[in-house]
């Protein structure tokens, strides 16, 4: 089944969830605060507006409006540019954000202010509180940070109406990004043989790439990940993140 095409935002503003590569975006608070500088100096140079953020080890949430650039390349220069910094800090390789980032359109006020509402209370279903250090709530509340002063414009510039609209419950439902719960190994089996109609040993042998990043798409929606699934269809890691790359390309052009 061809992946949904995205959906464009006839006024430019988006909710965007960015997740990682089965690796944790943010280990240390040196790196949040790396990237919330990376985003500002990028917002900065693309005339990108921020309204909203929440960061968490593995999501980056980001309330935006797109400036001079698609907010697609702008989103790209800044993921490459702090996976190359913390490859070289940690010493590692690979991908470390997923390829496809997720972002939902918001056309009007009030989505925009769902939408800020409901990144800013994601922190109280962390066990945190709204004060939560790697949010922009408190930005507002304390005048200083990243921040949108056109959205401010929204509650009359009123610190205390715009705390009262960030303690109500978001009307809209948004994306997460969190993974689904892990499944077992026997879990996955069960998967496969359902998705392929039962293939044999033999039939398995013969798939092809394209039919492998098909199917390896599908049983990570439901929560297996590379590693695992390299090791219940007994195929390279490689080969699987070789079949999704290709998986993602087809689809990109459909």
């Amino acid at each position: 089944m061809a992946r949904k095409a995205r959906e464009k935002s006839e006024s430019g503003m988006y909710h965007v969830v960015l997740k990682g590569n089965d690796k944790l975006l943010f280990a240390e608070d040196d790196d949040y605060r790396y990237f919330l500088g990376l985003l500002e100096r990028t917002a900065a140079r693309d005339y990108m507006e921020i309204y909203g953020y929440c960061l968490f080890s593995e999501t980056a949430h980001v309330v935006l409006k797109e400036g001079l650039r698609d907010f697609g390349e702008s989103l790209k220069a800044l993921v490459s540019a702090y996976a190359v910094r913390c490859n070289e800090k940690y010493n590692r390789s690979g991908k470390l954000f997923y390829d496809r980032y997720i972002s939902e359109p918001l056309e009007t006020d009030e989505d925009l202010t769902d939408a800020v509402r409901f990144v800013h209370r994601l922190p109280l279903s962390h066990n945190e509180t709204l004060d939560y250090t790697y949010t922009s709530y408190g930005n507002y509340l304390n005048k200083k940070g990243l921040r949108s002063d056109a959205l401010m414009l929204l509650f009359d510039e009123s610190v205390m109406r715009f705390r009262e609209e960030m303690e109500r419950e978001p009307e809209r439902k948004f994306v997460t990004g969190e993974k689904k719960p892990s499944l077992t190994d026997a879990q996955i089996v069960a998967l496969v043989r359902r998705m392929t109609g039962n293939m044999t040993a033999r039939e398995a042998e013969r798939i092809t790439l394209p039919m492998l990043g098909h199917l390896a798409h599908n049983l990570q929606r439901e929560g297996a990940s590379i590693r695992q699934l390299s090791r219940v269809l007994q195929v390279s890691k490689s080969a699987v993140e070789r079949a999704l790359k290709c998986y993602d390309a087809q689809t990109d052009d459909e």
